[in-house]
């Protein structure tokens, strides 16, 4: 190698300075033409294309300069191939980007027609001409193709050059490239053409401005013939597949571009917007089957005025979506229907209710048969009601999720703690309960707060995904919890984990979404006969303030569903529920599903325990009948039962006695339900086997530790708003109270002011003025209870 280094340099001395000159010129016009191949041979910008699974096409937006040109493909289809090199190119594989015979001809024809009609063109120049965005036809600009064709078969294979040329061509209109003038042209993808098809796009490139479908039928017609004469010639087609294919007409107009998913692409390009083309994981059959049965439903419900509505079908253990359907449809967007309401955070009704209910039995806070408080509650200013505005006194928490009560949430959110349970949303995945714990409160767990499907489908999917991987040996890992992913390049490695390695044990989990498989069905969803024997599914529905909007989410060891309905505005509607509105919809979805088993029980992660069988909590030692059974890992240290109370009866077991009034050695003791007087009232209208704690024998009446009376409405600091009609008269309310005694007299006050007696029925009719009062009611045993509201006039 040093020789020859030698043997050069000593060669270059002894050159004139005119040719030392000139090989210095040459070597700098070499580096030139070298350097004259830019690094991109096209930039121009192309659509935004959303390709499902398996790589069909869901939607797609317009190039900014106006121009359908979809992203080069990995390579050109055979037939395709064989089809634009027969009619452009016979021998592109054999010359170098020049076809010196081709351009001979052409020159003879020119010279001979006084005119340029045929440019000889190779593929490899045609390409050329294409980057240098088609100048006029004339012989300079001939041969800086020709040089500029060269220079790109030096850098490029064949089938690269191929592939770009496909990629970049004009097929006519504002359609560039195969792939776009496929789906423009024919409504499907370049690989799914006939021989016909691609005859019928292999001819348009030649003279795109002047034929193309829809434009010079005839011309066009002819030119497809000759070519798919000329590949029967050749017998690149057989003479039966010629014969078909000439029977095959030509496109009459272009076809809409797929919007499948327009949505979805949308959110592709907001977060990624440099990439042109996204392959996501949904399914195509799916997503037009789900988008068809959403948008049948929103239609049922535009005469109530409801317009909108959103939707996720996604795989519970990998997180992949399968379907995503941003909004109902609307080419008019009448109801804002081009707004993703999936990414859109609205008030969460009663949707987060389960959360709360695995976190208190991962955290040991009672049983799923445990009895929760259900009466009229006042917290402050704060009034929750049940939806039914019905009562139950007191209700086991897994009916109470699977009836989605209100007032036993709010008790369990005051026992959990409202601080606690808003860290533990954000843990689970949650963005956007960014405000602080005050601000929301205990009306966090009734719609309080706002959360968007996304995340909510998210975090349930989290949940199933937990208790599937559960193996027996350990809860679950981080990775189980994870947000839902709807491209191909990204999975649970890629997507936002969250921290929750102890957040909820597999057996709570469990319990969980046993609970969630209680609901009450929608009784106007006709089809729920067939679902009920295809799939057993857990699912929630929610339902926020004002009837603004209907949640419904359902998962099983396969695949979670998550809807929700209502106006893209938040204008509320009567009938705006999530069991009537949203639920439905939901069920008809899941009915789209293979069938799929639900969740297996972690045998190995729950513990036996003793349970009363009146009250669901830990028996204790006092409790008459218990039972044995297996609850969530850490049941043996919830607390234990506190409704069962030892009280002293006379010897026929019909009063209650004490040692001052009665013989000790005729007393029999025995353990009591024991409810307050308003968790007894309404009890007992829902058990009627409940039994009443026994009054006491005359001659033993004495103050007892049970309170035997207690104002129903209003609850102390009540805040009661009393509308006025017309004429400026307030209507009348109705206080009510209740009694353990059945034949009590209560004597009623109000702002120290007699207000009249009643019996066995205790409701009064009173008209207060505005402002502050204090009602007091006394019973003719001595005992008084006093409660302090407020009247605000509507």
């Amino acid at each position: 190698m040093l020789k020859s280094w030698r043997k050069l340099s000593d060669y270059l001395k002894k050159l004139s300075l005119k040719k030392k000159i000139a090989y210095s010129v040459a070597l700098i016009l070499l580096a030139l033409y070298w350097a004259w191949l830019p690094s991109r041979l096209f930039d121009k910008p192309y659509s935004k294309v959303l390709q499902d699974e398996n790589n069909n096409l869901l939607a797609a937006q317009i190039a900014p300069d106006g121009q359908w040109r979809f992203p080069q493909e990995d390579s050109v289809p055979y037939k395709f191939e064989k089809c634009v090199l027969t009619f452009e190119d016979e021998y592109f594989y054999k010359h170098p980007g020049i076809n010196p015979v081709s351009i001979f001809k052409s020159f003879q024809r020119n010279a001979k027609a006084g005119r340029i009609k045929s440019g000889g063109s190779t593929i490899t120049m045609q390409l050329a001409r294409m980057m240098r965005n088609n100048q006029n036809r004339t012989y300079y600009h001939k041969v800086v193709e020709l040089l500029l064709a060269f220079r790109i078969e030096c850098s490029y294979r064949k089938k690269s050059i191929l592939n770009t040329y496909c990629a970049n061509a004009p097929f006519g209109s504002n359609v560039v490239g195969l792939s776009a003038a496929a789906w423009r042209y024919f409504g499907r993808s370049a690989n799914k053409l006939s021989w016909a098809e691609n005859a019928a796009l292999a001819v348009l490139p030649n003279a795109p401005a002047l034929i193309y479908p829809g434009k010079n039928h005839e011309r066009l017609l002819q030119k497809r013939n000759r070519l798919l004469k000329k590949l029967a010639e050749k017998n690149i087609i057989d003479t039966r597949t010629y014969q078909l294919a000439l029977l095959e007409p030509l496109p009459e107009r272009a076809f809409t571009i797929p919007q499948l998913a327009p949505h979805l692409l949308n959110r592709c390009i907001k977060n990624y917007p440099e990439t042109d083309k996204f392959l996501s994981t949904l399914n195509q059959n799916l997503q037009v089957r789900a988008d068809e049965i959403l948008n049948k439903h929103v239609n049922a419900l535009i005469p109530n005025q409801i317009g909108n509505a959103c939707a996720i079908i996604a795989e519970t253990q990998s997180g992949k979506v399968l379907a995503y359907i941003g909004n109902s449809a609307s080419v008019a967007n009448e109801h804002q229907n081009f707004v993703d309401i999936i990414e859109s955070s609205r008030s969460t009704g009663s949707i987060l209710k389960p959360f709360l209910f695995g976190f208190m039995l991962n955290e040991n806070k009672l049983l799923p048969t445990s009895l929760v408080e259900d009466v009229p509650t006042q917290i402050g200013s704060y009034g929750p009601r049940n939806f039914s505005l019905d009562y139950d006194g007191l209700v086991p928490a897994n009916q109470a999720i699977a009836r989605s009560l209100n007032v036993p949430a709010i008790k369990m959110l005051q026992e959990y703690g409202v601080g606690k349970f808003h860290q533990r949303l954000k843990q689970l995945g949650f963005s956007t309960f960014s405000k602080s714990t005050n601000h929301y409160g205990l009306s966090l767990i009734l719609g309080g707060g706002e959360a968007n499907l996304w995340e909510l489908a998210s975090a349930y999917a989290s949940m199933g995904r937990a208790l599937n991987g559960y193996s027996g040996t350990k809860k679950y890992t981080t990775n189980n919890y994870h947000s839902l992913y709807f491209l191909k390049n990204e999975n649970k490695e890629t997507t936002q984990k969250h921290q929750t390695s102890d957040l909820i044990n597999a057996s709570a989990l469990y319990y969980t979404l046993s609970a969630m498989t209680e609901l009450l069905r929608p009784q106007d969803y006709v089809g729920w006969s067939q679902f009920l024997s295809k799939n057993k599914i857990s699912w929630k529905t929610g339902t926020s303030f004002g009837f603004r909007d209907a949640w419904a989410i359902g998962l099983n060891s396969k695949y979670t569903v998550a809807v929700w309905v209502g106006n893209a505005q938040g204008e509320g509607r009567p009938g705006l529920t999530g069991v009537s509105a949203a639920a439905p919809l939901m069920f008809a979805l899941f009915n789209l599903l293979p069938p799929a088993g639900w969740f297996q029980k972690p045998l190995n992660d729950l513990e036996k325990v003793k349970v009363c069988k009146a009250s669901g909590f830990r028996a204790s030692d006092i409790c008459p009948e218990t039972f044995e059974t297996q609850f969530q890992s850490g049941a043996g240290k919830t607390k234990i039962c506190p409704f069962h109370k030892i009280i002293h009866l006379n010897e026929t077991e019909t009063q209650r006695v004490n040692s001052n009034c009665y013989p000790v050695h005729k007393m029999k003791t025995k353990a009591w339900f024991v409810l307050s007087p308003t968790q007894e009232f309404y009890y007992k209208q829902h058990n009627p086997y409940y039994k009443s704690l026994p009054e006491y024998l005359p001659e033993c009446q004495t103050e007892s530790q049970f309170h035997q009376m207690e104002i129903i409405y209003p609850r102390p600091e009540f805040k009661i708003y009393i509308p006025v009609d017309e004429t400026g008269t307030r209507s009348k309310t109705i206080f009510k109270a209740t009694h353990k005694n059945a034949n009590a007299t209560l004597f009623w006050y109000l702002d120290g002011e007699y207000l009249g007696t009643t019996q066995k029925f205790h409701e009064m009719a009173v008209q207060p003025a505005k402002g502050q009062h204090s009602l007091e009611l006394t019973d003719n045993f001595g005992e008084t209870v006093v409660c302090k509201f407020e009247l605000i006039e509507k």
